[in-house]
């Protein structure tokens, strides 16, 4: 009885211009309403929320060319590709920049924590900017790049540039989610092309990021990195202060509710379960391994405590009323939809982050001993990036035109998995090969990892989009953080028991004294060229055989780690086999606008005696 209720008056206060072959809001009537949500507070919510939104038909000739959309587009394009500039690019230098300002053993918490926060501030972002508004998230954020910026190109220290990168990760959070904050700007249906326009230039923090990393160490000073960063995103962020004001709070609630009483309504326990869960189990997954043992108390900790808070989290969400849940567990009774969308995205955020860890270390390991050029090496190391900017930009203009949204996902993972499947049996020897596979690879995953944060918004309630994106894109980093950690942990393990087994034979064969190999395996583990010299009896010859035997001992482990992939592809496979079609979501319908300064108060104020008719 309350579910039809809450559709009667969903659909009684929607907008008359729908597409004229779907039922009005069709694409939500199916959702079961959300868990004591019923109050007036959420009634309002959902009132305005239909009152803003339009058809593509209404909206006044000229706006899609205004300034004002325009300039909010390239805003969001610059600060989207900033934040993921102001990590993948330093990311791949680490090593030189450690050199510079360390060594410190706490290195590896640069990418941990960029991790850790930017899926927290995402979380965070996508539910809290629904209920006062997306403006100040992204001019607070603009602000946080800015200053996080400052300190990275002026620190003299690890751990200075590692507490400079929480702030950028915490602003990359908010950046990072223009698909949301562009997507309710766009109508349904040229959603695809308008995500593909704006992530045209992404292409230098992902096609191009190991290269122009490199090429600044080489030529300038890593500190380019971020002189580069703060001017990308700083020329985002004035933009945006003059030009994006999308509905404001006023407009998104009516002239009748004030933000001390809207703060009060937040799911403040939830938010705290949520924070304090992610922020141990992400530590300790990612920490684990390198450079702490995963059987440390202190991982073993971080992992157990962080899981328990995570479930307290759910039973929390599931049993406890809250009229705006950080988490909407109900989404999920939408089996063939949010459910099976989940899966997909999970599954693409799980190989997206792992190709872009474990690809360069594959080159690196197996194919660089081939030439000493950096460039080259540094060329190589971009087939994943361009892979996932080609599937954006080659493949989302063929959305509307291949139709069929289901069957394209379930093709696009079948490719993937394919070619995932011919990575895994490439060899030292197969360079051009690898080359190929790891782009092909890649090419579905980057459609994969940013389709579904758009399909997920066609059959989102406008009132909650920003909750239901955020929920989709937050378990995609979750997968990603943990299965990457899974991938480096089958890595290191296959490496250190082939070493074991293999190396030992062919330095031996070669002439290496029995009693020389402890002093061998110290130099492989220091990665030294001088602990190598130091070897007794070690000879050109036994450095030949030994660096062959390498090759192919970390030739044969990266195979393990795309064998575990092709599962998780598989996974994928079978939640896209079941998943709805989405074709008829394809609308002209618009669920915000961006406004002229000042235009909101006039607005508003219509808005209120709509509401009140």
């Amino acid at each position: 009885m309350a579910d039809q209720i809450y559709r009667e008056e969903t659909l009684q206060d929607a907008p008359v211009n729908q597409h004229p072959h779907i039922p009005r809001f069709a694409h939500r009537a199916h959702l079961p309403p959300p868990p004591k949500r019923d109050d007036t507070g959420h009634q309002e919510d959902v009132k305005y929320s239909h009152l803003l939104a339009k058809e593509e038909s209404d909206i006044p000739s000229g706006y899609f060319r205004s300034v004002r959309f325009l300039g909010t587009m390239i805003s969001m394009s610059l600060t989207v590709v900033s934040s993921y500039f102001g990590f993948a690019v330093p990311a791949s230098v680490l090593t030189y920049i450690n050199l510079d300002i360390g060594p410190s053993e706490n290195s590896s918490l640069f990418t941990i924590v960029w991790t850790m926060c930017n899926a927290i501030s995402l979380l965070i972002t996508g539910r809290l900017s629904d209920k006062f508004g997306r403006r100040y998230f992204l001019l607070f954020a603009g602000a946080l790049a800015v200053i996080g910026g400052i300190v990275a190109c002026t620190a003299k220290t690890m751990n200075t540039l590692i507490g400079a990168n929480v702030v950028i990760g915490m602003a990359s959070g908010v950046h990072s989610s223009q698909s949301l904050f562009t997507g309710e700007l766009i109508p349904h249906r040229h959603k695809f092309i308008g995500m593909m326009l704006i992530l045209i230039p992404m292409v230098t923090s992902t096609g191009l990021a190991a290269y122009i990393g490199r090429a600044l160490v080489e030529t300038r000073s890593w500190r380019w990195i971020y002189y580069i960063y703060i001017m990308i995103v700083g020329s985002g962020w004035v933009i945006q202060i003059f030009i994006y004001h999308p509905a404001s709070f006023v407009q998104l609630h009516g002239g009748y509710r004030s933000k001390a009483e809207e703060f009060k309504r937040v799911d403040h326990f939830g938010l705290f379960f949520l924070i304090a869960g992610l922020t141990l189990f992400l530590l300790g997954v990612s920490w684990g391994g390198n450079p702490q043992s995963w059987t440390s108390g202190k991982i073993l900790g971080l992992i157990i405590t962080g899981g328990i808070t995570l479930i307290a989290f759910g039973v929390y969400e599931a049993y406890t009323p809250s009229p705006n849940p950080m988490v909407d567990l109900t989404l999920f009774k939408d089996i063939q939809g949010y459910l099976c969308l989940n899966i997909v995205s999970m599954a693409a955020g799980a190989m997206y982050i792992a190709l872009n860890v474990i690809w360069p270390q594959q080159v690196f390991l197996v194919y660089s001993p081939s030439t000493s050029e950096w460039q080259s090496q540094a060329w190589m190391s971009t087939t994943i990036g361009w892979g996932i900017w080609g599937g954006i930009v080659l493949l989302f203009p063929l959305v509307n035109i291949v139709k069929h949204v289901r069957r394209q996902i379930l093709g696009l993972l079948i490719l993937s998995v394919v070619f995932t499947a011919a990575l895994s049996q490439v060899g030292p020897g197969d360079k051009k090969q690898a080359i190929a596979f790891s782009f092909l690879t890649a090419l579905p995953i980057g459609w994969l990892e940013t389709g579904t944060t758009i399909i997920v918004q066609l059959d989102a309630a406008d009132a909650d989009v920003g909750m239901v994106y955020a929920i989709l894109s937050g378990l995609r980093s979750i997968s990603g953080a943990t299965f990457t950690a899974v991938f480096v942990a089958i890595l290191n393990s296959k490496i250190k028991s082939d070493i074991a087994s293999h190396v030992p034979i062919a330095a031996i064969t070669a002439g290496l004294p029995e009693a020389s190999l402890p002093a061998l395996f110290a130099a492989i583990a220091a990665e030294s060229t001088a602990a190598f010299a130091a070897v007794p009896g070690f000879t050109p010859e036994i450095e030949a055989a030994v660096s062959s035997a390498l090759v192919e001992v970390y030739s044969s482990a990266f195979k393990y780690v795309y064998y575990a992939a092709l599962a998780i592809g598989g996974a994928a496979i079978i939640a896209a086999a079941f998943l709805k079609d989405y074709d008829p979501l394809m609308t002209g319908h618009l669920p915000k606008q961006v406004f002229a300064y000042g235009e909101g108060v006039a607005i508003s104020s219509d808005l209120e005696k709509k509401a009140g008719t």
